[in-house]
């Protein structure tokens, strides 16, 4: 988020960066619309001026979700020129119409949902999906979903998942809670439930899938709660048949200064114990 209380600078996102442009493709929820056009809401506005996307694009991202409850903060406008900026910046928008793209030959399909501001058209995300992975690509959702700082993933939460991942999803990565839920490993795999102490190659040769319940916040002004500032970046592997493997970096948010820096040891081994990824 690059609005409100935040004030990027070169060293916002520079701990992440490394790893983001050592990925071949780099996603993130985009929380506030970069917009000139004045703010729609008598609520909370993430609006940010337009040139912040400089930011984004210099950090090594690619694809931003805009399917949120922020992206009418300015309205339709703000909303249309937010995808411009984006595009112009040679980010790409993400939202429910599916995105392709051919990574060393594997073919990827994007998709975005929010199920914050209104709920989800199930039939219509089902369908969307499973046209996607009848396509032969592997299927990666993000959905902005949840309840605001819980810990731990909702029975609505679990139940759109379930039905995603059924329908063909390989990756399904969450936002809104602003706080870390505990990760779930899906699929056709030799042991009942979530275990990720499985070897990514016995995952991955039954065809796996993970769940991201809610990776938190990444550059944020949400001081108030310890939690709202403990979050981690994920690096996945994907082949044919889905996730092979999956490695959380933590990182906290320095409030005060708007950035993200490396977490002490006790905090990040806090994260990945919290989250469940090594």
């Amino acid at each position: 988020m690059l609005g409100r209380g935040v004030n990027p600078s070169a060293d916002s996102l520079a701990y992440l960066v490394p790893y983001l442009i050592s990925a071949d493709i780099a996603l993130a929820n985009l929380e506030s619309p970069l917009t000139t056009v004045p703010s729609q809401t008598s609520g909370y506005s993430l609006c940010a001026t337009p040139d912040r996307v400089s930011f984004l694009a210099e950090a090594g991202l690619d694809l931003l979700s805009i399917a949120n409850n922020h992206n009418l903060d300015c309205g339709q406008r703000g909303l249309a020129e937010t995808e411009s900026t984006l595009h112009t910046a040679g980010l790409t928008p993400l939202n429910a119409q599916t995105v392709y793209r051919k990574i060393h030959g594997l073919k990827l399909a994007f998709l975005a949902f929010d199920d914050i501001s209104a709920p989800i058209d199930m039939n219509a995300a089902v369908q969307a999906i499973h046209e996607a992975r009848n396509s032969s690509a592997v299927v990666i959702v993000s959905i902005h979903w949840g309840l605001e700082y819980q810990g731990g993933a909702s029975e609505r939460q679990r139940q759109l998942a379930h039905q995603f991942t059924e329908a063909g999803a390989s990756l399904l990565w969450g936002h809104h809670p602003h706080v870390l839920q505990p990760a779930e490993w899906v699929g056709s795999l030799p042991y009942e439930g979530s275990n990720p102490s499985v070897a990514p190659q016995d995952r991955s040769s039954h065809g796996c899938g993970l769940i991201l319940y809610s990776l938190g916040n990444a550059l944020f002004d949400q001081g108030g709660l310890v939690d709202t500032r403990a979050s981690a970046l994920v690096l996945v592997e994907l082949d044919g048949n889905g996730v092979r493997s999956a490695n959380a970096i933590p990182f906290v948010i320095d409030v005060q200064h708007g950035r993200i820096q490396e977490a002490d040891k006790q905090t990040a081994d806090s994260i990945i114990e919290r989250l469940g990824l090594r």
